[in-house]
């Protein structure tokens, strides 16, 4: 699809939802262990194993979101994550995550509408974290509003 097909059509909250179920800011839940025998059918976890629960792998599963699962789409219908826990462990702040995630875009996007990465993402290196995401540096192109106003 052309980059700019759905420019202005796509909101904020879609931007957020589909970035968090892509790429989860908690990636994994730290190591805990079984208190007790876990029967998943095909396996069984036994009392006093470690366990490591991948939140971010929910959110790139094919089973719930297709063979384009890994792909960042801000258009794709199903958004379901993980990214800020479930049931009784969701996050009281994901309101607030939400609210400031969308009003910082709008802001940094409404000074530098054409804000784009200055390197390839295949360059952009991961931080050295086991259990966040992010990267070292995000290295970007600034480009005002005032200088894209005046270039059309």
């Amino acid at each position: 699809m052309p980059r700019h097909e759905h420019a202005g059509k796509i909101g904020w909250e879609a931007v957020i939802e589909e970035t968090l179920r892509r790429d989860a800011p908690i990636m994994y839940m730290p190591l805990r262990y079984a208190v007790e025998d876990i029967d998943l059918g095909d396996v069984v976890i036994k009392k006093g194993d470690p366990i490591l629960l991948a939140f971010g792998a929910a959110g790139r599963a094919p089973a719930f979101h297709g063979y384009s699962a890994c792909e960042f789409d801000a258009t794709r219908e199903s958004t379901d994550h993980l990214a800020f826990g479930h049931g009784v462990h969701f996050c009281l702040g994901a309101p607030l995550g939400r609210m400031e995630a969308h009003f910082a875009l709008r802001a940094l996007f409404g000074a530098f509408p054409d804000l784009a990465l200055a390197v390839p993402e295949s360059e952009l290196v991961p931080q050295a974290s086991f259990i966040a995401h992010g990267y070292q540096r995000l290295p970007v192109i600034l480009r005002p509003a005032e200088v894209v106003a005046a270039a059309v």
